[in-house]
């Protein structure tokens, strides 16, 4: 996840992690309704809208890197394909005042249009991941029980690192479950997925897909990977490195997009309605 704002880096080592459960329960509330203002279609549909599924698919602090207390939210089409992955957080700036964050990576084969709050702020132009196929792996099962077990056995294959601004390497965590897994039915191009992350502690920095995918009218597995930080990637497939991301140095027409959006205070403590 995104931590390098200006003024944020200048506060890592002030901001202590949060553990009052009422204040984070409190501030995830603002984190749900921050995603649920977001409308994302395909830019070619404008009468298609993307579902954001009704819970968070994970929750996260950083406790290595500051305060934050935010939720991942993930929006797909009809077919429960993920579409984008996004996250909205809060940090300390001063007392209790915090930074909201949104940080989203497109996940769709197509560019976006996104209004938030009736505003566009994320215009990604191009297509979200680049698919490769996955090396060595099994003939795609004929039972979706069978394509789950395949699917886990495939990012279990993977691993990641990542680099701070310093050049200090993190070795990644790869969740034990997928965030998100569909099939659809009837198929198309895509048979069966799922969607993985790799933590820093619980913070999400590296998402990985994994695909049953159409090549040459052949399912075969696919994987393709995207960045969730400013932080430098490294992922590697049986100790072989095969993609690296470098620091975050997007615009808002790129697939992977961050910004702060307001400064807040919750209700209770006499400032601005989030």
């Amino acid at each position: 996840m995104f931590s390098s704002l200006s003024l944020y880096l200048a506060l890592l080592c002030t901001a202590p992690p949060t553990d009052d459960k009422q204040l984070v329960d409190a501030w995830l509330k603002v984190s749900l309704r921050h995603a649920q203002d977001y409308v994302i279609q395909p830019a070619d549909a404008p009468n298609e809208k993307f579902t954001m599924l009704p819970q968070a698919v994970f929750r996260h602090s950083q406790p290595v890197r500051g305060d934050d207390i935010g939720a991942v939210y993930l929006w797909v089409d009809h077919n429960k394909r993920p579409a984008a992955l996004g996250t909205t957080f809060a940090w300390t700036i001063e007392g209790d005042r915090r930074a909201v964050v949104h940080e989203f990576h497109s996940l769709a084969d197509q560019p976006l249009s996104v209004q938030w709050r009736g505003h566009s702020r994320w215009k990604p132009r191009t297509p979200g991941l680049e698919w490769k196929l996955v090396p060595s792996a099994p003939a795609v099962d004929k039972s979706a029980g069978g394509r789950q077990r395949q699917m886990r056995e495939i990012s279990r294959r993977f691993a990641a690192e990542s680099v701070d601004h310093k050049g200090k390497s993190w070795e990644l965590r790869l969740l034990s479950k997928p965030i998100h897994q569909f099939e659809v039915d009837p198929p198309t191009d895509v048979l069966s997925g799922s969607l993985n992350i790799f933590c820093q502690g619980t913070d999400p920095e590296l998402i990985l897909a994994v695909e049953a995918r159409q090549r040459d009218g052949v399912l075969v597995w696919h994987y393709a990977a995207a960045s969730f930080t400013d932080y430098a990637l490294k992922l590697r497939l049986d100790d072989k490195e095969v993609w690296t991301s470098p620091e975050y140095s997007a615009s808002p027409t790129s697939a992977h997009w961050v910004d702060t959006v307001s400064q807040e205070r919750l209700p209770n403590a006499g400032g601005s309605q989030p």
